[in-house]
């Protein structure tokens, strides 16, 4: 799938980022030609820190343990700490590249400017080095990029960032002996109060609501791998919730025993909070925990409680918009607004795009995006080469809904940052099982090779 204006039967990833990778991978192991294109000079996406794609600062890391991040085949280092920064993130992404030989499939200063779809079948990608028609398209390039604004009256004389802006303490703005007020309860606004506390002269956390707080780890194993056992048990979601309760009030004490909300829904309800320092900033008087913003007005922000102080500085880490710029939402079966896919990865009608890694897990995702992206390549195939499987996978992705697996006792809130969320360990084996279940039909039709 090569030079200007080719015409190919081949696939077309955009985004060489984790998700990008993995979808071209596995596009690749089942025998599909495919070409991965990338804006940047490199891959790696959003972990490539310090390229146009990333919005991580000098001092990110995962949220989530290496062991439950991983692509499905490719462990991290085990001599790793358990939550890798990002450069090595970065550092394994392009190992993983290298080991299954996806760099020559991949054009990097390929900017994709607009995708349209071609009568009969198939789509043509024009990219900044020109344009290719191909048979299929994986749309990879993730969901960070947009920033999602608070919407608070009024205006901020000084710096006014977006926490994807925020590098350091003293990139882009130097922090040092300054007044900062960091709006937004999640995890990126957590971990840059956090910072924040650590040099300037006063950090307030402005929050609208009450969060769960999770330490990285408990008893001295990651969080998310203690919580792994009950969910392989299949203990319902009110035993899990009274477990990892009293397990946290015992590592770091439960978030409304340190002078913050009680939270107004279930843990795991909402994203939580995974942080083992932010209590204990509070408890020091180093991070002050403020309510919703309600004006803005030269230097001065007037809370919710009608409350007001000066600032120096404000960092807003209030999320992302979604934007897909280069394509028209009604090719992504768009509903109130975003897209509506089956497994939140497959067209429900049309067999020539997917988008992987459109998903906001309660844990690691690229273990998740690798079997995204095993799927898509499945049923790539099988539209080329087993009728069975094809007929299979069109009745399971046309049914009404989603397809999304909702287990018992968790109700997500109702707000833009779970529009995508999943619950990692029932969504994992939804997929799973889909993938057994089309493989079985591949070979029935002799499509899918030995060993896989």
């Amino acid at each position: 799938m090569s030079g200007q204006g080719a015409v190919d039967d081949g696939w077309c990833v955009i985004g060489a980022g984790p998700s990008g990778l993995t979808a071209l991978k596995n596009l690749l192991a089942l025998g599909i030609r495919a070409v991965c294109l990338e804006r940047e000079d490199d891959i790696g996406g959003n972990w490539y820190f310090g390229s146009g794609a990333s919005a991580v600062f000098a001092s990110t890391r995962l949220i989530s343990s290496k062991s439950l991040t991983a692509f499905t085949d490719f462990p991290m280092p085990r001599q790793w700490p358990a939550y890798p920064d990002h450069a090595r993130c970065l550092a394994y992404l392009r190992a993983y590249a290298d080991h299954f030989a996806l760099r020559p499939h991949i054009r990097t200063h390929a900017p994709v400017e607009a995708v349209t779809p071609r009568p009969g079948g198939g789509w043509t990608v024009s990219s900044g080095d020109g344009s290719i028609v191909c048979r299929g398209l994986v749309i990879a390039n993730g969901h960070n990029h947009t920033p999602r604004w608070p919407e608070i009256p009024g205006s901020f004389a000084g710096p006014f960032l977006h926490a994807c802006q925020y590098k350091s303490p003293v990139d882009p703005v130097a922090i040092a002996g300054k007044r900062v007020l960091v709006i937004g309860g999640g995890n990126s606004g957590s971990d840059i109060a956090v910072e924040c506390s650590r040099h300037a002269a006063r950090t307030v956390h402005s929050t609208r609501r009450g969060y769960h707080v999770v330490p990285r780890f408990i008893m001295g194993r990651p969080s998310d791998v203690r919580g792994e056992r009950l969910l392989a048990m299949g203990a319902p979601a009110w035993l899990r919730r009274f477990v990892s309760l009293r397990a946290i009030d015992r590592a770091i004490g439960l978030s409304w025993k340190h002078g913050l909300p009680r939270p107004d829904h279930r843990l795991w309800d909402s994203h939580p909070v995974i942080n083992s320092e932010i209590l204990g900033r509070i408890d020091s008087g180093a991070l002050v925990p403020r309510g919703d913003v309600r004006l803005l007005k030269g230097d001065v922000a007037t809370f919710a409680d009608g409350s007001r102080e000066s600032f120096d500085v404000v960092i807003c880490a209030t999320g992302y918009v979604l934007s897909l710029p280069f394509i028209d939402s009604a090719h992504l079966h768009p509903i109130d607004g975003a897209p509506r896919l089956f497994l939140h990865t497959l067209h429900p009608t049309r067999d020539d795009i997917a988008v992987c890694g459109l998903i906001q897990p309660d844990s690691g995702q690229w273990g998740l995006t690798d079997l995204q992206g095993q799927l898509i390549a499945r049923m790539a195939l099988a539209t080329e080469r087993s009728p069975h499987a094809a007929a299979f996978l069109h009745r399971k992705r046309s049914r009404p809904g989603d397809g999304i697996p909702r287990p018992a006792g968790i109700d997500y809130v109702d707000s833009p940052r779970h529009r995508f969320e999943v619950e990692h360990h029932a969504y994992r084996r939804r997929l799973e099982a889909l993938i057994a279940a089309t493989d079985r039909r591949l070979r029935r039709d002799g499509a899918l090779r030995s060993g896989i």
